[in-house]
């Protein structure tokens, strides 16, 4: 096929009594100049449209950021009131820092809905960081720690440990029984009875101090245990004691030795639990899965 050859072209202006204008005109340069002419806007045009795209993509990135950045202090000051009750301070809500957790704690409200600007959310979350930081070093951080240490303490004090040492059984419960030696009648029983093969290690149930370590003509060789909180162990019918009055002593320790003195009629330990003074089911405070 032959190929298309574009001509230049004479165009000629003329008007009487004037000297006619004579214009020459080329194709291909004509047609890149209208080219360049008519592409030059339209680049322009696509260039400040993907700029404004940018522009809209950033904004919307940067509002859902803010937007992140103030839920999460709102569930941080959440946090901050969860471990202040813990701590045992008043509960007093931090201004314009938490969110309400329910339908039924919002209040009353309305109104035309407009998305707050990013700079605005971003401002409001400098203002807050750092009256949740003080609140949270000052306030907060020494309270609960007061109060962990207190508890920590009371766990310890809480006799909830095995009295005898490897697998034992039961062979007398807390409360009304039978009088142990035949007799007729019955009687209270203030602990509980585990049998044992004698000199088998007594252990303490809890971190407390020695009140008695002696001989008594029921309990026989017995320890007792103060915990603190209001709370008593006692030991009793031991072959041999292994602690001594004033003596501190942790879960476990080994207090004397399973045997039968006192009043007894076999080798046993009695064991016995005091909240306040009163005698207390020990099954309440054992695990006694384990020592079966």
């Amino acid at each position: 096929m032959p190929r298309l050859k574009l001509k230049p072209y004479t165009v000629l202006i003329t008007a009487t009594g004037k000297s006619p204008i004579t214009l020459r005109l080329r194709p291909v340069p004509l047609l890149v100049g209208l080219a360049v002419l008519v592409g030059l806007p339209l680049a322009w045009i696509s260039l400040l449209l993907y700029q404004n795209v940018q522009l809209v993509q950033r904004n919307q990135h940067l509002s859902e950021t803010a937007s992140e950045v103030l839920t999460e202090l709102d569930a941080i000051g959440n946090e901050i009131e969860v471990l202040k009750n813990r701590a045992g301070l008043p509960e007093q809500n931090l201004e314009n820092t938490r969110v309400p957790n329910s339908k039924a704690e919002i209040p009353p409200r309305g109104g035309v809905a407009e998305e707050a600007p990013a700079e605005v959310m971003f401002a409001e979350a400098r203002r807050q960081l750092p009256s949740l930081e003080v609140m949270l070093a000052r306030a907060v951080k020494p309270a609960l720690e007061q109060t962990l240490e207190s508890e920590a303490e009371q766990a310890a004090a809480f006799p909830s440990g095995k009295p005898i040492a490897g697998k034992a059984s039961i062979s007398s419960e807390f409360g009304l029984r039978p009088n142990p030696f035949g007799r007729r009648g019955y009687e209270m029983h203030e602990g509980i009875d585990f049998k044992g093969l004698l000199g088998k290690p007594i252990l303490a149930t809890a971190e407390g101090v020695v009140v008695r370590a002696d001989y008594n003509g029921g309990y026989g060789n017995h320890v007792r245990i103060d915990h603190g909180y209001d709370y008593e162990t006692l030991y009793g019918h031991l072959s041999k004691l292994k602690v001594k009055i004033g003596v501190a002593s942790r879960r476990g320790d080994v207090v004397g030795y399973l045997g039968s003195t006192g009043r007894s009629s076999g080798p046993h330990l009695h064991y016995s639990v005091y909240h306040n003074g009163q005698a207390v089911n020990p099954r309440y405070y054992l695990k006694l899965a384990e020592t079966k």
